[in-house]
């Protein structure tokens, strides 16, 4: 068993070098998001938890707001292209693969 306490407070991944299925990131709305990239064989999900963003995936253009989940399968590209300054982001995916990602 494992109890993360807080985890919404602080930004970063959580959960990857533990040999787990799983990594969870926590993002803000008032840091940089990456450039448009895809995973080769990852699925990656954003769940919305408070405010709004916009996402470019798999060449839409997609709002979000608080509650949504985007699953984003192994190939289709995506970005955060804006998001409201209170936006809480969870991201959640396998650990990290060498050579998985693909920045555009």
């Amino acid at each position: 068993m494992r109890m993360l306490r807080q985890l919404l407070q602080k930004e970063g991944w959580y959960l990857a070098e533990t040999g787990l299925p799983i990594q969870v990131g926590v993002k803000f709305g008032t840091s940089p998001f990456g450039k448009e990239h895809l995973h080769r064989t990852m699925v990656e999900y954003f769940l919305l938890v408070a405010g709004s963003m916009k996402l470019s995936a798999a060449g839409q253009t997609l709002e979000m707001k608080k509650g949504d989940l985007l699953v984003v399968e192994p190939g289709e590209k995506h970005e955060v292209l804006e998001c409201s300054p209170d936006a809480l982001l969870l991201l959640m995916m396998p650990p990290e693969v060498a050579g998985d990602k693909v920045e555009s």
